[in-house]
């Protein structure tokens, strides 16, 4: 399967976001893709406030429903800020649009990023709720689990999702510059790595309109942990294709995710001290 990722610098004009996706969908169409992702904040990037929020008939929504119908195309929408039943904390959700334009699933945001450093002082759950549910979408042959950007710390989500039966993990970003540099890239090569999954990882790139510094490098990443590509400074769009061969070769050379035992992991933890 072919799968195109968008690197955006997304703003704060909507309308300008969403003519660079649809120009996006186009050129992915073209070049034979099957499956367009798109980071995190797609649509909205900057202070959020009410009439940034969607429902599922939204502007953003109509537009890839129509243009993944149009092409023939499944299209994920990273991450936009979509209703909830608080007014002032929307949820931050992906949704997979099928290639009939049908809303097929939406993930909201299980884990809300906070930091407190220097030079970011973020705390994600002061206006969005929670989600509390995990997805994955069945598309063409292959299992796609779903998450977001900060999720990508918690990997108890991603075994969760291996086990459902996930072949492969989309975290769709806005990952901030202060950790990506050193943060990034490990991660996802190890939910690779321990779930035995290609990892898709389009992101955010450049400095948002409130003063949020992103790393950027969108990563596609295969289940033996290398990397099949990595994006360039700026927005741009690469592609990349999953193989059902070596995703089972892979799966078959190293049954690691299968030999698990919780039955030790949540017992008893022996402690001993050596004196000396």
């Amino acid at each position: 399967m072919r799968i195109a990722m968008a690197q955006m610098s997304s703003g704060q004009d909507r309308a300008d976001n969403l003519r660079r996706m649809a120009a996006t969908l186009d050129r992915a169409a073209g070049q034979g893709a099957e499956l367009v992702v798109f980071p995190e904040a797609c649509s909205y990037r900057g202070p959020l406030a009410a009439e940034h929020v969607e429902d599922r008939s939204g502007p953003t929504l109509s537009l890839l429903s129509e243009k993944a119908a149009e092409h023939g195309i499944a299209v994920l929408a990273g991450g936009l800020w979509l209703a909830s039943g608080d007014p002032g904390r929307p949820y931050n959700a992906s949704v997979f649009v099928g290639p009939g334009g049908e809303n097929a699933a939406e993930y909201r945001k299980v884990h809300l990023f906070r930091l407190r450093a220097a030079e970011v002082d973020e705390d994600e759950g002061a206006y969005t709720t929670p989600g509390e549910s995990l997805v994955t979408v069945a598309y063409r042959g292959f299992v796609f689990g779903l998450s977001i950007c900060y999720d990508l710390r918690f990997p108890e989500l991603y075994r969760a999702l291996a086990r459902a039966g996930a072949d492969v993990l989309c975290v769709p970003s806005n990952f901030s510059a202060v950790t990506g540099a050193v943060h990034w890239e490990p991660l996802l090569r190890a939910r690779a790595i321990e779930n035995l999954c290609y990892v898709l990882a389009p992101a955010q790139e450049g400095v948002s309109p409130d003063g949020f510094v992103t790393h950027g490098h969108s990563l596609a990443v295969d289940p033996w942990g290398r990397v099949l590509a990595c994006a360039r400074d700026g927005a741009g769009l690469i592609t990349v294709e999953l193989d059902r061969a070596a995703l089972d070769q892979a799966r078959a050379a190293l049954n690691a995710p299968h030999e698990t035992v919780p039955s030790v992991y949540g017992g008893h933890v022996a402690r001993e001290t050596v004196h000396g």
